[in-house]
């Protein structure tokens, strides 16, 4: 009897918890990755990401933005009913990039549980027989120099890493621990003249970037020493 009580009690409360959990919206997504493989450069490809409100009341999509310029995203309805579907349509414009490529589209909504969800692309951009690629050139250009050159003039330190690296690296200390891992100035070098084959431009000026040695070693002492334990979205 004892133990007849205990299961019943274990299914009162399972059952509330459950019930308890899909009350309010609740969103859904079916995948959070889509990977586009080799891409051509200067192709636009696209992809539907396919989301679901299995909650209880309206989910509100609150905002939906994108780590890079060169990456657009449309959410098809901003509010969306319990048991139906939304989606968020992404663009990618591969014009003047190359070798490995990954986009973040952060997705804020009304759920209590995951009020933040973030959605990733990747692909690998290949760039055409006609095509000479110069990294520093493409992410420093009048085009993608709002996002890549200006924000990150007369900044140091954690400031600067918020303004210019966090597209690439992510806005947490997480975001970094394989750079902690590196001796420092081998990042240094890294940070200035970049790295061939990759989209790490080199940074310094008088190879097209925004930076002088001053600012550059500023985040290198922001990598290896102030952003052990410091989450870079807290002031």
């Amino acid at each position: 009897m004892k133990k007849y009580l205990i299961f019943v009690i274990i299914l009162l409360v399972t059952a509330v918890t459950m019930s308890f959990a899909e009350k309010g919206p609740r969103i859904s997504f079916i995948s959070d990755h889509h990977d586009f493989g080799s891409v051509l450069q200067g192709k636009t490809v696209e992809h539907t990401f396919v989301f679901e409100n299995k909650g209880t009341e309206d989910l509100w999509i609150k905002e939906v933005t994108t780590s890079c310029g060169c990456t657009a995203a449309l959410v098809s309805s901003n509010v969306v009913k319990p048991g139906e579907k939304g989606e968020i349509k992404v663009s990618y414009d591969s014009q003047g990039r190359a070798a490995n490529v990954s986009r973040t589209i952060t997705v804020v909504s009304n759920d209590p549980v995951e009020s933040v969800k973030e959605l990733t692309i990747s692909a690998t951009v290949t760039p055409s027989m006609h095509t000479t690629f110069n990294v520093n050139e493409s992410l420093f250009s009048e085009k993608c120099g709002a996002c890549h050159f200006y924000p990150a003039l007369n900044k140091k330190g954690k400031e600067l890493y918020d303004a210019a690296c966090t597209f690439c690296h992510g806005r947490t200390a997480s975001g970094i621990d394989k750079l902690r891992e590196i001796d420092r100035d081998v990042i240094h070098e890294m940070i200035k003249n970049g790295i061939k084959g990759t989209e790490m431009p080199a940074w310094i000026k008088d190879q097209g970037g925004p930076l002088d040695e001053e600012q550059i070693r500023s985040l290198d002492n922001f990598i290896k020493g102030e952003a052990v334990d410091i989450l870079l979205d807290k002031q």
